[in-house]
């Protein structure tokens, strides 16, 4: 276990005369986005109490950038972030259910979409309802070959549903008076649905509760007053949905008391009930409930098992073979003891699957306890030992957290007390390879796994087999790579490419920008992989242009035993090595490249110009993709990290460029608008002569030979490129300077500080690419990554930044494209950039 970063996130001066309590939340997404909330001194000089609260999120790669959702005049309750990592729902101390989404999915632009009042309700426990979609993790299956069966999905009933089974959003939330509050998001917009019911048949005043999904739909929730002596309720609750009415159905189920453990020290303050926590919101059969007082605390681990009750023969019935009555009952497991208050529990997210035994593979899975005192228990899931124990004096250092505000008149042990660190609300990453916590006024990211300590390890399978599960389900990549070692990338890459290959080719075609994406992110932690990273940018720019343009292609007739025009073209590039693009077009047959609204229209040629010409700067993309590629041909020998290098010795992405540069000419026949913008110094046909290269080093590249071994006419004609045909700027193919996850590259642990961009994106290794001199555009040019066009120096629209890569694109609505093939495009990346980061807003630069 290791810090990797903290960050102040207090706002006001800690040099007032005053203090007060406050519940600190923290909600951490599938897209390892941290939301959290502070108290704020407002900025007038009046009165000290003039506070306001406010919730923000963070980026966990960009953590001084903080964006502010809203705020509140009471304190928040409670923060969860749904499913699907884009709606943030809050709670405050008054009641107020407040729904918060990304408006047009940026980061920094919010809209309440809805809000319910439940005033003078307390809200002990809240949780979205269950979808019924969850993809198990076998660590037992990582040597399965393919990811349909390496990743089974579970079968779970969503906790509600409408028509047709459909799941429906939603939240459940438990008050301190013994009422269940449901709160429904209708699909097609209008009011929530919202409907309450009491648990019992009459309301009771409970301190603590927590909630758990069922496989068949239902809902268990656990309760307690507080008392040692009372015992811990369980309930089951059905929600449906009929006719736009909510019901909710309650009945009592199994409960038990808990056990006085030895070791307990009796004294003047009595012990309470601290903490009730199901494992995970999807393990309902798993209770931990946690006792104690300001000096004590212990955590009790109950199982639910399923008991056997033998029938007396007075009411067995012969028609029956089994005479047996089966009925709920809680047993206990084990239990562990500390000499402090316990302040949180991170429950683990990754939804392991029941039948893995943890005797028959290495891999840990876990749950962490979190005391006042600064101790840190990371017990296991399965045994419930202990493991490992750490102290945040042991993982800080103190120096770092000492307020730059405090007098230095204040005595030693003052400061010592105002410094003494220990987190309030702690929650892990999605995988578990991170742990996310909360102080006074700090947040706190811990790496668990292959640390410097080495106290807590994953095999590199393991790492794999994460890195593979992300990527089959689309969860954010980030949190694993804080498992992964600088000397293990290219060991990783090399097994993650070897077990792709054995996928499907439908899979392959489903997943192969994820990938990218992936292995993108890893080079990125490479302090020298920036070049690779690059690459593996201008990849996934030219699998999305090429799907776009090949699926423009239309059979003639649809028949289940011919190839459509696409197959036949990729077949075709990939045996014939003719070098004369007009003479290999010979062999193809014209009607299959006519785009299908070509087909349709008979009033012109009005129509070919609108569908040609919206793909223009997609070509031209392409175009000049290739001329980078190839202008930089040189400097391989001499540079092997150079970006383009990996590139060049890749048959499959040069059969690519073969087969769209056929398709750019057959397209260009039937409209010249469509076809790219060459300035050239000599009298040569551009798409010609970049056919012909491009099959020189694919015919290399297939043979195993190096740039060294070819004929050295390809050498000197790549080197006399530039000066043949002048170069566009080189960010318009390799992206923005590669900034992202550069923090696994840096000496941990590193102190951030809001607003304030850290030394080491500045570093010179990462700033300088060793790109040649553009003969062409100026590098000041602004360009959109999305629609692959030049913005100008001072654009004078707004912009999307991208909160990782800083990739620029116009904030334009999709919905206004007239093409619907340009509008499908442009879907595709209204969520997240092209790298996986958020968007977000940024004002225009240039006049109105």
């Amino acid at each position: 276990m290791e810090l990797v970063y903290s960050i102040d996130f207090k706002s006001f001066s800690k040099k007032t005369d005053f203090s007060f309590e406050e519940k600190i939340c923290c909600s951490l997404s599938c897209r390892n986005i941290v939301a959290f909330s502070r108290a704020r001194k407002a900025d007038n000089d009046g009165d000290k109490l003039d506070i306001f609260y406010e919730v923000c999120v963070v980026d966990l790669d960009k953590p001084w950038q903080e964006y502010q959702v809203t705020t509140y005049n009471s304190s928040v309750s409670y923060m969860r972030w749904d499913p699907a990592g884009t709606t943030l729902l809050v709670v405050n101390a008054a009641g107020r259910f407040s729904l918060w989404k990304m408006k047009n999915y940026l980061i920094n632009v919010w809209e309440e979409s809805g809000f319910v009042d439940m005033e003078k309700e307390e809200i002990l426990v809240l949780a979205w309802l269950h979808n019924g979609s969850q993809c198990l993790f076998n660590p037992e299956a990582r040597e399965v070959i393919t990811y349909s069966e390496k990743f089974v999905r579970n079968k779970l009933s969503p906790s509600v549903t409408q028509f047709g089974k459909k799941p429906v959003d939603g939240w459940i939330a438990v008050t301190s008076t013994g009422m269940l509050n449901v709160g429904l998001i209708p699909e097609k917009g209008g009011p929530l649905i919202t409907s309450k019911a009491s648990l019992g048949q009459s309301n009771t005043h409970i301190i603590q509760a927590d909630i758990a999904f069922l496989p068949d739909a239902q809902i268990l929730i656990a309760t307690s007053d507080g008392q040692l002596s009372s015992s811990i309720h369980c309930y089951v609750a059905a929600v449906t949905l009929k006719n736009h009415l909510c019901s909710i159905r309650c009945s009592p189920s199994a409960s038990f008391f808990l056990k006085k453990q030895p070791g307990y020290e009796s004294g003047v303050q009595e012990p309470r009930l601290t903490r009730l926590s199901f494992l995970s919101r999807e393990n309902s059969e798993v209770l931990l409930a946690c006792w104690g007082n300001s000096n004590f605390s212990c955590v009790e681990v109950w199982h639910l098992i399923e008991q056997t009750i033998p029938l007396n023969r007075m009411f067995q019935n012969a028609a029956v073979t089994e005479f047996a009555y089966k009925t709920k009952r809680w047993i206990h497991k084990s239990h562990f003891t500390q000499k402090s208050a316990l302040t949180d529990i991170a429950r683990p997210k990754l939804p392991i699957s029941r039948s893995f035994n943890m005797e028959s593979t290495n891999f840990l899975s876990y749950f962490v306890c979190t005391y006042r005192d600064g101790t840190i228990k990371v017990v296991h899931r399965q045994s419930y030992q202990v493991i490992y124990t750490a102290s945040m004096d042991q993982l800080i250092s103190f120096k770092t957290l000492i307020p730059t505000d405090l007098n230095n008149s204040e005595p030693p042990e003052k400061r010592t007390r105002m410094t003494a660190p220990y987190l309030i609300s702690v929650v892990q990453t999605t995988t578990g390879c991170g742990l996310v916590g909360l102080g006074e006024g700090r947040l706190y990211l811990f790496r668990m796994f292959n640390s410097r300590d080495g106290s807590l390890q994953m095999l590199p399978a393991f790492v794999i087999l994460l890195l593979e599960y992300t990527m089959f389900v689309g969860l954010d990549v980030w949190d694993v790579l804080l498992a992964v070692r600088q000397g293990m990338i290219e060991g990783i890459v090399d097994k993650l490419n070897s077990n792709f290959q054995k996928q499907s080719s439908a899979v392959q075609e489903l997943l192969h920008q994820r990938l990218l994406r992936l292995k993108m992110a890893l080079y990125s932690c490479l302090g020298a992989g920036s070049q690779k990273a690059a690459d593996c940018r201008a990849l996934i720019t030219l699998h999305a242009i090429a799907t776009v343009l090949k699926s423009c292609l239309r059979p003639k007739s649809v028949t289940a035993q011919d190839k459509g025009p696409a197959e036949k073209l990729t077949h075709l590039c990939s045996v014939s090595p003719e070098k004369d693009l007009d003479q290999i077009i010979k062999s193809l047959d014209f009607d299959e490249f006519f785009l299908d609204s070509i087909k349709k229209t008979s009033s012109g040629n009005s129509k070919i110009e609108v569908s040609l010409q919206a793909l223009q700067p997609f070509i031209q993309w392409v175009t000049d993709f290739i001329l980078h590629l190839l202008a930089a041909v040189s400097m391989y020998p001499n540079h092997p990290q150079y970006p383009g290098s990996t590139i060049l010795k890749n048959p499959q992405v040069l059969c690519t460029l073969r087969e769209l540069l056929i398709i750019i000419r057959i397209w260009g026949k039937l409209n010249p608008a469509c076809l790219p913008v060459f300035l050239t110094t000599v009298a040569i046909d551009p798409l010609l002569y970049l056919f012909q290269l491009v099959t020189k080093a694919w015919i290399a590249a297939r043979d195993g030979m190096s740039i060294e071994s070819t004929d050295q006419t390809f050498l000197d004609e790549c080197c006399n490129l530039p000066s043949e045909m002048l170069l566009p700027n080189y960010k318009k193919t390799y992206g923005e300077e590669m900034n992202c996850y550069l923090a696994f590259s840096q000496p941990f642990p590193i102190n951030y500080q809001f607003g304030v961009e850290p030394d080491f994106l500045f570093n010179p290794r990462y700033l300088n690419r060793v790109f040649p001199l553009d003969l062409c555009l100026d590098a000041e040019q602004k360009f959109d990554c999305v629609r692959q066009i030049q913005l100008g120096v001072q654009p004078r629209e707004h912009l999307r930044e991208c909160v990782r890569c800083h990739s620029l694109s116009l904030k334009r609505n999709p919905s206004t494209t007239r093409s619907p093939l340009l509008k499908a495009w442009e879907l595709r990346f209204v969520k997240s950039c092209l790298c996986g980061g958020h968007w977000k807003v940024v004002p225009p630069t240039g006049p109105k």
